[in-house]
């Protein structure tokens, strides 16, 4: 009697550790919907769903995909210990910060037949400017004085739900400029059935747009951040810029 007794104290302790251990190791991660390349097959694939995926080996991941505004919301929510396309901020929240995970090669593109001329980011103001949510705190001192609320810049200026309709507002309106990177404007475009020959490209400095994941606990940081690091060591997030037709530019080992 003593000895079942005593195997079902072991059994029991060895249910319950793992079941912390499986609790521990389930992320849920608050990511953006489909933006190929970066995002795709209902985040199936894409560069940034294999970083994360390859970055945190021992981790059960479920995505759980909505718009950029909601985004920053989840963790607060209680739907998901994780969130994608962070940007760091003193917020009463208490959340873990990486390292930077993927970077965004952005343009000023423009409707060819306007012939609109965009020498610098002061040429913008006064367009009809689309961009994604959040846009003037990641794009450079001259673009947050233009374009924060209230800001000059501020009155013909949207900020669309995700990257397919940031791309399909655009299409929209024949006077509208976008803010984006090329890699996803060339791929809603294409699927719209557009040519980039029906654009210009503006060679103005904007910067590559870099975020973080923002975690809930320590633990998944520290791995995440571990993770990331063996991936640029080994050349794999080379590699997978490669692989998904993304310019070396987006790297953000370097």
């Amino acid at each position: 009697m003593q000895n079942n007794g005593l195997k079902q104290l072991v059994l029991i302790s060895f249910l319950f550790g793992y079941a912390l251990f499986t609790s521990a190791s389930e992320l849920k991660v608050a990511i953006e919907e489909d933006a190929p390349p970066y995002v795709g097959n209902n985040a199936e694939r894409g560069l940034e769903v294999d970083v994360i995926l390859k970055s945190l080996p021992g981790y059960s991941i479920t995505f759980l995909q909505m718009s950029w505004g909601d985004i920053p919301k989840a963790i607060g929510r209680g739907i998901a210990n994780a969130e994608a396309n962070a940007i760091e901020h003193g917020g009463p929240e208490k959340y873990y910060y990486s390292k930077y995970y993927i970077g965004f090669v952005n343009y000023a593109i423009s409707h060819k037949n306007k012939g609109y001329k965009i020498d610098s980011v002061n040429d913008l103001v006064g367009h009809d400017l689309i961009v994604w949510q959040g846009a003037h705190l990641t794009l450079g001192p001259d673009f947050k004085r233009l374009f924060s609320p209230g800001a000059p810049g501020r009155k013909n200026y949207v900020e669309a739900d995700n990257s397919e309709d940031q791309v399909l507002d655009f299409w929209r309106n024949p006077d509208s400029i976008i803010i984006v990177d090329k890699s996803i404007f060339m791929n809603f475009t294409i699927v719209e059935g557009h040519s980039m020959d029906e654009v210009d490209i503006h060679k103005i400095f904007l910067p590559v747009t870099k975020f973080k994941m923002a975690f809930k606990n320590e633990k998944p940081r520290d791995d995440f951040n571990k993770g990331l690091d063996r991936l640029c060591a080994k050349g794999e997030y080379a590699k997978l810029l490669k692989e998904y037709g993304i310019p070396e530019k987006a790297n953000i080992c370097e």
